[in-house]
Parts: structure tokens; C-alpha cells; sequence
């Protein structure tokens, strides 16, 4: 998949989401990240990382459970999906909170000359996911 479109003008990338809740019967938005990567492989490699940091702060017996559920044969069918410009995604039951991930082809507009960049989160060079684990306070999750 080639980064540019023949215009120029425009960028292939994809755009990953995560959304967490609750519980998974809440039907209030509790927060929600989302960044931009220009690789099918980065994209499905920050939802792993990102559900992985995520379980990191769980009890033992529950983060066995989330990381258990992170298998390598869904990451390879989610990188298939995205090279054919198809959304993918993973749903967890991370602690009491119900997460979602997605990440969708889109075509970026590109606003300054050379090539496109994006801060991303990381921490001694690895990717770090979109944002801190899931930690157990007041009650939630």
C-alpha cells in the first residue's frame, strides 16, 4: 500500500480509537483516545500494546485473563483487514471497564511539505499504546 495518492494532496493512514466504559452494560462514554499512524502493522501493534499496558494494572488472576485473550492469530487477520482498507477491532473486559479498539483506513490531507509525522507515545523506543494501564481507584473499575 503505497502512502501517498497520485494527487499528492492526500496521505493513507489509519486512525485507531479506544473507547472505555464502566462496565459493559454502561451507556455513558466514561474516555475515549484516538491517534493516527501511517502503517497497518503499528496501528494493530498500539491496540495490542495499549490493551497489554492496560491489563498491566489489574489483579494477577484478571490480567492472565486479558493478556490470554490477546493472541497472535487475531493481530495477523487484523493487519490483513487494514491492508485491504477494511476497519478492524478488539472488545475486552478489562477489570469491571468494557474497552473497544478500532482502527480505520482514511485518507489524510497533507498540510506541510515533506513527510507527514505524528507524535506518538513512547517510552525507551517501543511503542506505549494510546495511554496508561488500568488501574483500580475509587471504586472503578
Amino acid at each position: 500500500m503505497t502512502r501517498t495518492t497520485a494527487s499528492g494532496l492526500l496521505t493513507r493512514g489509519f486512525w485507531c480509537e479506544r473507547f472505555v466504559y464502566r462496565s459493559v452494560h454502561a451507556d455513558r462514554l466514561d474516555s475515549w483516545t484516538a491517534i493516527v499512524t501511517y502503517s497497518p502493522v503499528r496501528a494493530v501493534r498500539l491496540m495490542g500494546v495499549d490493551a497489554r499496558t492496560m491489563a498491566s494494572g489489574l489483579p494477577s488472576g484478571e490480567r492472565q485473563r486479558v493478556l490470554a485473550e490477546l493472541g497472535s492469530q487475531g493481530q495477523v487477520g487484523a493487519m490483513a483487514a487494514l491492508q485491504r482498507g477494511e476497519p478492524c477491532g478488539l472488545a475486552l473486559k478489562c477489570g469491571g471497564a468494557w474497552v473497544e479498539w478500532s482502527a480505520s483506513p482514511v485518507l489524510l490531507l497533507t498540510l506541510v511539505d515533506g513527510a507527514p509525522g505524528t507524535p506518538r507515545p513512547c517510552r525507551g523506543g517501543q511503542a506505549a499504546g494510546l495511554g496508561a494501564p488500568l488501574t483500580p481507584a475509587d471504586g472503578f473499575p
